[in-house]
């Protein structure tokens, strides 16, 4: 089923090939430079830390800040930048070392990926690479891409294939009381990712797009510092999960435009793995646009997933399995999140400027938008996000 899914867009971006598009073009890049910064505060609460074998306090707070920018080179070249930081402090990590408000009870994020696209406008294709990085404390990954996308029906159709790779290294921390007594074999892990997505436009009011992954991880898939207690012996272990795992999510999206002024988008995901975990998310959104500026925008995602076979609760494993885990993420566990969004994004944008540019260039702050909302899982799990987000172009 899933590779049938795959198949089926190969297929139809070979059979759409033979169509004619005449003298049509592809778009070519415009000259206007487009950026976007966004910050977001996170914070959550719970009792099912991972790091106190599953009991235990969950509060943390993430702060959170990314900057994306576009600059065309020349009509068919493009480079983009997304970087960011974000600073969390997590009361279940502190709980790695005996002293509260130790090096562990906070830490602080860098990452960045630079990209690079150029376009065929009479093949109506775009080729893609994209080399990445990300850092904190314990953890340093690097990553490289690269990226397909043609299209075809004077744009309305459109296939992308995207493979990445991830390579992690660990600095393994483990629990204070059980230093020099345990270990793990490795402190590598890398993840190989596929991406097939298809799009089409069906008509004007309506617009869809399907998606199929692959995503395969190999190496350190446990967390160090995750404690496992049991039910037949005192002492408590760290996690131990296989050396590999196999994800499968597949997706659809549905875009409907019933009025100039309402859009009504909606997406479904299924997801696999063989941890034992199959998951379903639905997600809708209701952009309205009260006024020529103002743009309202409510949303609601359900999660449910069944549980990994790996899972257990606080000493309810035996010592005797060879994987184990009482992390939280991997339970049996249904989730509801729900929030709104609000944009301001007048015609003219909200100011235009040409202080620092030549006297041909203008720099326009296009659009700011505010977006907050609540999650709750039927754990006890809950969080509230605000973020805001600035546009901005060089026209």
């Amino acid at each position: 089923m899933r590779l049938q899914l795959v198949s089926l867009f190969v297929i139809a971006a070979i059979a759409s090939r033979g169509q004619s598009e005449g003298d049509y073009l592809m778009k070519e890049n415009e000259r206007e430079i487009e950026a976007n910064f966004l910050t977001n505060y996170y914070q959550q609460e719970g009792n099912n830390a991972a790091v106190t074998g599953g009991i235990g306090t969950e509060h943390l707070t993430n702060f959170a800040n990314v900057f994306i920018v576009n600059v065309p080179i020349d009509s068919i070249q493009s480079i983009g930048l997304y970087a960011g930081a974000d600073y969390y402090s997590s009361a279940s990590t502190d709980r790695i070392d005996p002293i509260m408000s130790s090096a562990s009870s906070s830490d602080l994020r860098g990452f960045g990926t630079l990209s690079y696209n150029r376009k065929n406008l009479k093949r109506h294709e775009t080729y893609g690479l994209r080399l990445g990085a990300s850092a904190e404390y314990d953890y340093l990954s690097f990553s490289l891409g690269a990226s397909f996308t043609k299209e075809w029906d004077r744009g309305n159709r459109e296939l992308s294939i995207v493979g990445q790779a991830f390579f992690d290294q660990w600095k393994l921390i483990y629990p204070w009381e059980l230093r020099g007594q345990v270990e793990l074999p490795r402190s590598d892990r890398q993840s190989y990712n596929g991406q097939v997505l298809y799009s089409q436009v069906i008509n004007k009011r309506l617009q869809m797009s399907v998606s199929a992954e692959f995503v395969l991880m190999k190496g350190l898939l446990s967390t160090p510092f995750h404690r496992v207690y049991f039910a037949n012996q005192t002492k408590p272990d760290i996690e131990r999960l296989p050396e590999s795992r196999l994800k499968i999510p597949a997706s659809i999206r549905l875009n409907y435009f019933p009025t100039d002024f309402l859009i009504f988008r909606s997406f479904y995901r299924y997801y696999w793995d063989d941890f034992g975990i199959v998951g379903h998310s639905a997600e809708l959104e209701i952009p309205v646009k009260i006024s020529p500026k103002w743009t309202v925008a409510p949303f609601y995602r359900y999660h449910q997933q069944s549980g990994s076979k790996y899972f257990a609760p606080y000493r309810l494993h035996d010592s005797q399995e060879a994987f184990y885990s009482s992390d939280f993420d991997l339970s049996e566990l249904s989730s509801n999140k729900a929030g709104l969004g609000l944009r301001y994004s007048p015609v003219e944008g909200l100011t235009r400027s040409k202080p620092f540019f030549p006297q041909e260039r203008v720099f326009l702050w296009k659009y700011v938008e505010l977006r907050g909302g609540y999650y709750y899982r039927d754990n006890g799990l809950n969080a509230y996000f605000v973020t805001l987000n600035f546009g901005f172009s060089l026209l």
